[in-house]
C-alpha cells in the first residue's frame, strides 16, 4: 500500500537535496560539499521560528524541503521550507510496519518505522534504506543506438515490456552524472516496463525515480505516468518546463512509499499518455527498502564453538592462559615480539615509525598488472621506509589531482582526473628482522638463528624490522567475524594446527585415547576464527618469528620459561591479578600448569613421546595457543559505548554532532552499506550466517555500475591502490 507521497524539483546541475537514505543516484561524492553549503545557506536564512523546522527536516524522512517555483531552482538562495504531512492512498488505512517492529522487538532494538514527531519532541530514529532494484540506471541492456524501441513482450536489461512499447535513449538524453540511460514509456505509443522484485511482507519500500518527458513532438501535451507497486497505482503529470531539451531535461525526483505485502512484489512504470510517439521519461530508479539501524551491541550473541566444552574444561583458565601468551613478548624469536606488539593500543598498531612496506605490484595489496613484476622490482629498489617516520604530508600514497573523487573513471584517474603521484607503499606492521631459525635455547627467550641479509629491511646494511603487507587490524570485537584477517584466510573452523580450517585436509592433533596411547585426531570447532587467526603470525617469519620456527619448538621454549617474566604485571588487573609473581614481574603459575587447568587431560596428559621426541603438550601447543588467544580476545567487547546507550534509547548519549553524522553515516554517506549491524562490520557471524542475515556471504546485487557479485565484507580487497 502507498503511505506517502513526495516530489522533489532537481535544479539543473543535478544537485537536488536528497529525500534521505542510501542508494540514491544523486548521493555521489561530488555533491556532498555542495550540499553541505547549502544546508548552511537555508539554515542561516530561516528565523528563529523555523529552526527547529529545519532540525526536523534534517532527521526525518516524512518531512521534505520543496521547492516553490514550478520549474528547477538555480541557486540556494531561492529556497525556502515547506513542512508537508504524508499523503495516505484514498481510502487506505495505514498499516503497521509488522515486519520491521516485530524483528526490532525480538533483537530487543529500537523500533525502525519513524513517527513524525510534532515539535519540540525528540527526533525519530535514523532509517537505512537499501537499494534492492536491480538495473535501475537501464544500463544492462546490449542496445548501443541513441534510440532503441522495444516491443512486449522485448527486454530493457532486467525490465519486460509487457504492454506496447518504450524507447531505450542511450546516451540521448541528458540525466544527472551521466548516471546510465533513460526510457521513454512511449516508443512510438505508450508501453509499460515492469520487473518483479523480491520483498518482505510489512517491511516499508521507497521507490525514487526521475521523470520528465519527451517533447521532441507535442510540445503542449503534458506527460502522465503510472508507478505501480503491487497493487497499488500513482499517477504524475508533468507539462514541458521552459528552456527543456535533451540536454537539458529539468527532472524532477518523486518519491512513493509502500508497505509489501507479498514475498515477490510487482514495479510497473506505465504510460498514461496515448496516441502519440513521445512520452512520459523516467530515469535512475531505485527501490529502497528500510532496514533496522543498529543496535546496541549486547544484543548480538557472542560466537563461540558449540563443542567448546569438548577442550576447554575451565574458561577462565582459559581466558588467563590467552591473555599471558598475547601479551608475552618471549614468544618472539627475538624475546620481544608479541601479539601484543601490534595490538596493543585499543587492539591496533597506532605506530607511526618503520610501519612502511614498498606495496610490490603483484603483491596482495599492490597493484595487479601484466607489469607486475618489472613495477615490483622498481618498487622495491626505490624503497627508503625503513626505519622511516611518517608524516601527515606522505598521504595518501595514490594521489588524484581532485581528492573528493578518486577512482571517478573506469580507468584508473582519466584526464579529468588524472593520479598525479602513487609511491605504490604500504601502511603496515612492524614485526621481526629477517632470520633463519636454528633451535631455541631452554630457559632463553632468545632463539639461535642465522643472520639472512635482507635486501628490502635494511639501513646501512644492517637489517632493520620487516614490516607487513596490511596494517593490523583491531583485536576489539574482532569475535564478532566469520573470518578474520583482511583476506579471510583465518577460516571459521579451528583444526587445532592452522588458519586453514578444513581447507587442510591433513591437519591432525594429539588425543590420549583411553588405552594410555596417542592417537592423531582431526578436529574442527566451528566460530572459531580466533583461533585460526592467533596460530598465524606466531609463525610468521615476518611478524613474529625467524623462519623455519613451528609450534612444538614455541611450546618447548615457552614452558621453560616464568610466563610474562620480561613484563610488570598490575596486582589489580582483571584476569592476571590473581597470579601477579610477589616481585610484580611475570605470573607465579607456569605455562604448562595453567594449560592443565584450562584443558581436559586427553590433549596433554599423554607420557608417550611424539615424532621428533616431543611431549604431547607441547606437540598440541598449536591447539592451545589458537584456543587460549580466541578466549581471552572473545571478552574484548566494546559493548558499553555511547552509542550502545543511543540504541537502547538514551537520546542524550551522543552529542548532536554525533547524531547528525550518524544520520550521515546511514544515508548520505552510505557508509552503514557496508559497515552494518551492531558490529558496524559486514564480515561477520550475524551478518553472513546469523541473526541478522540475509542471503548469505555473497550476493548478486546492484552496484553504482551494475551489478556484481558482493563477497559480504571482502568486497575489492587486495585490488584497490592503497590511500
Amino acid at each position: 500500500m502507498v503511505v506517502e507521497f513526495h516530489k522533489k524539483s532537481v535544479p539543473q546541475d543535478g544537485m537536488g537535496r536528497l529525500h534521505g537514505g542510501i542508494g540514491s543516484a544523486l548521493a555521489d561524492t561530488n555533491c556532498l560539499a555542495v550540499r553541505v553549503t547549502r544546508w548552511r545557506l537555508w539554515l542561516a536564512r530561516v528565523s528563529s521560528p523555523f529552526a527547529l523546522a529545519a532540525a526536523l527536516l534534517a532527521s526525518s524522512s516524512h518531512v521534505v524541503a520543496q521547492d516553490t517555483a514550478k520549474g528547477a531552482v538555480d541557486s540556494a538562495e531561492e529556497l525556502v521550507f515547506a513542512l508537508e504531512a504524508p499523503a495516505a492512498a484514498e481510502a487506505e488505512p495505514l498499516a503497521a510496519d509488522v515486519g520491521v517492529d516485530a524483528k526490532a522487538a525480538r533483537l530487543g532494538l529500537p523500533r525502525m518505522a519513524p513517527v513524525i514527531a510534532a515539535m519540540g519532541e525528540p527526533e525519530p530514529d535514523p532509517v537505512w534504506l537499501r537499494n534492492v532494484l536491480v538495473d535501475g540506471f537501464f544500463d544492462e541492456s546490449d542496445l548501443s543506438n541513441p534510440v532503441n524501441v522495444v516491443a512486449a513482450p522485448g527486454k530493457v536489461g532486467r525490465w519486460t515490456v509487457d504492454v506496447g512499447n518504450v524507447a531505450l535513449h542511450v546516451n540521448d538524453f541528458k540525466v544527472p552524472y551521466d548516471r546510465g540511460n533513460a526510457v521513454d514509456l512511449n516508443g512510438n505509443r505508450s508501453g509499460s516496463l515492469f520487473q518483479a522484485i523480491e520483498t518482505v511482507p510489512g517491511f516499508r519500500y521507497h521507490v525514487r525515480f526521475l521523470m520528465s518527458g519527451n517533447w521532441s513532438t507535442f510540445p503542449s501535451k503534458a506527460r502522465t505516468l503510472a508507478v505501480y507497486f503491487g497493487s497499488e497505482k500513482k499517477l504524475f503529470t508533468v507539462k514541458r518546463p521552459s528552456r527543456w531539451s535533451k540536454s537539458n531535461m529539468r527532472w524532477e525526483e518523486h518519491e512513493l512509499v509502500f508497505t509489501a505485502v507479498r514475498p515477490l512484489t510487482g514495479i510497473r512504470f506505465a504510460s498514461e499518455t496515448a496516441g502519440i510517439p513521445d512520452g512520459p521519461v523516467v530515469a535512475n530508479v531505485r527501490v529502497l527498502k528500510e532496514a533496522l539501524a543498529p543496535g546496541p551491541l549486547e544484543s548480538i550473541n557472542v560466537p563461540l564453538p558449540e563443542n567448546l566444552a569438548d577442550f576447554i574444561k575451565d574458561k577462565e583458565k582459559a581466558i588467563a592462559l590467552g591473555k599471558s601468551l598475547f601479551w608475552d613478548m618471549q614468544a618472539g624469536s627475538d624475546g620481544r615480539t608479541a601479539c601484543a606488539s601490534c595490538h596493543y593500543n585499543a587492539g591496533a598498531d597506532i605506530r607511526t615509525k618503520n610501519q612502511l612496506h614498498p606495496g610490490a605490484p603483484g603483491s596482495t595489496f599492490g597493484h595487479q598488472s601484466a607489469a607486475s613484476l618489472k613495477l615490483g622490482v622498481a618498487a622495491v629498489q626505490s624503497f627508503k621506509g625503513a626505519n622511516q617516520e611518517l608524516k601527515p604530508s606522505d598521504f595518501p600514497f595514490h594521489r588524484f589531482k581532485d581528492p573528493t573523487r578518486p577512482g571517478s573513471s573506469s580507468s584508473d584517474g582519466d584526464s579529468k582526473n588524472p593520479v598525479i603521484s602513487d609511491s605504490m607503499q604500504v601502511f603496515g606492521s612492524q614485526g621481526v628482522v629477517t632470520e633463519a631459525f636454528v633451535s631455541i635455547v631452554i630457559g632463553n627467550p632468545i632463539d639461535k638463528c642465522k643472520h639472512v641479509a635482507d635486501l628490502v629491511f635494511n639501513i646501512q646494511g644492517s637489517n632493520a624490522r620487516q614490516v607487513t603487507g596490511r596494517n593490523a587490524p583491531s583485536t576489539i570485537n574482532a569475535v564478532f567475524h566469520d573470518r578474520l584477517f583482511w583476506d579471510g584466510r583465518a577460516n571459521r573452523y579451528f583444526n587445532g594446527v592452522n588458519p586453514f580450517g578444513e581447507l587442510d585436509k591433513d591437519a591432525r592433533v594429539y588425543q590420549l585415547a583411553e588405552s594410555g596411547h596417542l592417537q592423531k585426531v582431526k578436529i574442527s570447532l566451528d566460530n572459531a576464527a580466533l583461533a585460526s587467526q592467533a596460530v598465524g603470525p606466531a609463525l610468521s617469519a615476518v611478524e613474529m618469528s625467524a623462519d623455519g620456527r613451528d609450534f612444538r619448538e614455541l611450546g618447548r621454549k615457552l614452558m621453560s620459561l616464568q610466563p610474562l617474566g620480561l613484563q610488570k604485571v598490575h596486582d589489580d588487573d582483571s584476569v592476571l591479578g590473581i597470579y601477579c609473581d610477589s616481585d610484580g614481574r611475570g605470573l607465579d603459575a607456569s605455562y604448562a600448569q595453567l594449560i592443565r587447568d584450562a584443558f581436559h587431560r586427553q590433549w596433554w596428559g599423554g607420557k608417550q613421546i611424539t615424532e621428533g621426541g616431543y611431549t604431547h603438550m607441547e606437540a598440541n601447543f598449536s591447539l592451545f595457543w589458537g584456543l587460549a588467544i580466541m578466549m581471552y580476545e572473545s571478552t574484548l567487547v566494546s559493548d558499553q559505548t555511547p552509542f550502545d546507550a543511543y540504541a537502547k534509547g538514551d537520546k542524550s548519549a551522543l552529542s548532536e554532532g554525533a547524531k547528525k553524522g550518524f544520520r550521515i553515516f546511514m544515508n548520505e554517506g552510505k557508509c552503514i552499506t557496508c559497515h552494518h549491524g551492531p558490529e558496524f562490520a559486514g564480515a561477520t557471524v550475524s551478518m553472513i550466517r546469523g541473526q541478522l542475515s540475509d542471503n548469505g556471504g555473497i550476493h548478486y546485487m546492484p552496484m553504482a555500475r551494475g551489478l556484481a557479485f558482493y563477497d559480504e565484507g571482502f568486497y575489492n580487497i587486495g585490488v584497490r591502490p592503497t590511500t
